[in-house]
């Protein structure tokens, strides 16, 4: 799903830091040093936050309209953030599994891969599955096979 919702950005010169809030989402703020930094992660920390209410099957709440959104000061500075939780889905497959993920965007079935490597096929049972996993370096071998090969 792909969303947008208001945040606020407010500079707090005693931290020299620009904090950002979304007032239609508890707990969901960040920051940045500078005003892009913030604004980047301002939109990590809402793939992340509607992408956990997503999960576990919790109401989004309707974003409220920008101009509706009050400031506390002048210099504070009101602005749509996007989220694209289907990306960020796929992100987080791709980082907790890189060897899952890839095998399925190629369309191997477990014994495909197991065969394709000449592995035994409870080795990457087990690697599918997150039970056991090789080292990163085996993994990014793992993936650069995958992809060369589908």
């Amino acid at each position: 799903m792909k969303y947008a919702y208001p945040a606020v950005i407010t500079w707090n010169g005693e931290d020299k830091t620009y904090y950002v809030t979304f007032p239609d989402l508890e707990n969901c703020f960040t920051d940045g040093a500078t005003v892009p930094e913030a604004l980047e992660n301002a939109s990590d920390a809402l793939d992340l936050m509607l992408w956990g209410k997503e999960e576990a099957g919790e109401t989004i709440p309707t974003p409220t309209p920008i101009g509706s959104i009050p400031v506390k000061k002048a210099e504070d500075i009101v602005t749509l953030v996007l989220a694209d939780t289907d990306a960020y889905r796929e992100v987080i497959a791709r980082e907790n599994n890189p060897i899952r993920y890839a095998r399925e965007k190629a369309g191997l079935n477990i014994k495909g891969l197991a065969k394709l490597l000449g592995a035994p096929y409870r080795t990457v049972q087990d690697w599918n599955a997150g039970r056991r996993m090789p080292p990163k370096w085996v993994q990014d071998l793992v993936v650069e096979k995958i992809e060369a090969v589908c």
